[in-house]
């Protein structure tokens, strides 16, 4: 049995269009900053729930990249490094980041 390994946070976090999103989203918080009390809160949720929704398109992104990958490698898993202490298998985040990336920013 064949796997693949990925690491989802570091595709969030380093690949361009994760860290496009959120450095975006860092400025309107930054930019908030004169905001009274209550209007932060609910800047904050705001920011949250974007945040939330373009780390799951970056997912949705993701995903037919891994499966083409999974695919090509003939591999029947691909897991999450996260879950694992010591691993010998070949972790494909740099090949899904630079697919995604390739696609330019989320819209």
């Amino acid at each position: 049995m064949s796997m693949l390994s990925i690491d989802t946070e570091r595709l969030l976090d380093s690949s361009t269009v994760g860290a496009t999103a959120a450095q975006a989203l860092e400025k309107l918080w930054t930019d908030g900053a004169k905001f009274d009390d209550d209007r932060k809160r609910a800047l904050l949720l705001e920011l949250q729930t974007r945040r939330d929704q373009l780390r799951a398109r970056l997912l949705e992104r993701a995903a037919p990249f891994i499966a083409e990958l999974a695919k090509k490698k003939k591999a029947t898993a691909v897991i999450e490094r996260s879950t694992l202490r010591f691993s010998a298998l070949e972790d494909i985040t740099d090949a899904v980041i630079a697919k995604v990336d390739a696609l330019g920013p989320l819209k």
